[in-house]
């Protein structure tokens, strides 16, 4: 199964609505955008796209993938299971706190272990002792604390060119430390359309603000140690999850055992002559969720096309929805949310 590091060259911007006129960045890119980049530089280069997306809508689909996450040091970063065992006696907002655990954290906690409790970032990420020593001074920032990635708001001015007048804005951008980036997983039987895509999109960059260098990075693929995917029992997916209708509702959010969040997406879209319109709002499973019964977990591509518009009347715009699931082992018995 492909492992994919993305080693970045410079800063990343992945914004996310939190109320009106306000976002947030994100330090991961999820999988419903790293499957729009995907489409995206598929379609620039001709292939059959209408044919390529048809495939993921029934059947097994031609591959599945997970959100890229952060990778700092060697170590590999997974989104904090929306739940967690009331043995480790992190409850309330101290449990809701975390957000991102170490590969090996992750892996003990799925073994039934109780992993050392070491968090950097005020609590959002947990790591091993060992894990913590790894990070030597370029992880340190003014005020003596590890910041394994940073968040900046940059200021930024467009001109209006008929007026002349300037109008002043801000971004946000995260940026890590050289060597360190984005890791994501894939597997299925045409994950050499993912290895096509991303040669291109490794100039042209993931996330938004491209035109400035955001998001371009080195790929290193490499065959690791991820569990493969779970035939029977609990699971907990690394992408965003999208159930097909009702009954796949019921049979796995529904079920006991079940513990997920859920975001809003919005964003954009063109059409055929480059003019922007908004997509329909979209309602998903965040990365993290954990489904006890992963054999009736399928998701699927959720049409999303701008209502009412003419130029989107014989065309589709889609969200990818298909889990990634990994074991969920310890996480998926007594859980506490």
């Amino acid at each position: 199964m492909p492992i994919y590091h993305l080693e970045l060259r410079g800063a990343l911007h992945v914004g996310e609505a939190i109320s009106i006129d306000r976002e947030t960045v994100l330090e991961w890119v999820p999988s419903d955008s790293l499957f729009a980049a995907f489409v995206s530089v598929w379609a620039q280069e001709g292939a059959d796209l209408k044919a390529r997306l048809d495939s993921f809508k029934q059947g097994e689909p031609p591959f599945s993938l997970s959100s890229a996450f952060p990778w700092v040091g060697g170590v590999r970063f997974y989104p904090a299971p929306a739940s967690l065992p009331e043995s480790l006696g992190l409850i309330g907002k101290d449990a809701k706190r975390v957000q991102w655990m170490s590969c090996t954290v992750f892996e003990q906690l799925c073994a039934g272990d109780t992993p050392e409790k070491w968090f950097l970032h005020d609590g959002q990420v947990w790591v091993t002792l060992d894990e913590y020593a790894r990070f030597g001074k370029q992880y340190m920032n003014h005020e003596g604390k590890v910041r394994l990635w940073q968040s900046f708001v940059v200021p930024r001015v467009t001109v209006d060119r008929a007026a002349n007048a300037s109008n002043l804005f801000h971004a946000g951008r995260v940026s890590f430390a050289r060597g360190d980036g984005l890791w994501f997983a894939a597997r299925g039987a045409h994950t050499t359309w993912i290895t096509d895509a991303l040669a291109q999109l490794a100039d042209s960059g993931l996330g938004g603000l491209r035109n400035y260098g955001h998001g371009a990075f080195e790929r290193i693929a490499t065959d690791d140690d991820l569990p493969g995917a779970p035939l029977t029992g609990a699971g907990v997916s690394l992408a965003r999850y999208a159930p097909s209708d009702e009954s796949e509702i019921r049979a796995t959010l529904q079920q006991d055992g079940a513990a997920y969040r859920l975001v809003t997406i919005g964003g954009w879209c063109a059409d055929d002559a480059g003019h922007a319109w908004r997509r329909r709002m979209v309602r998903m499973v965040a990365e993290g969720a954990i489904v006890p019964n992963v054999t009736a977990a399928r998701g699927k591509l959720v049409e999303v096309r701008p209502e009412g518009i003419p130029e989107f009347q014989t065309r589709s715009v889609y969200r990818y929805g298909i889990p990634f699931f990994v074991p969920a082992g310890g996480f998926g018995k007594g859980a506490q949310i």
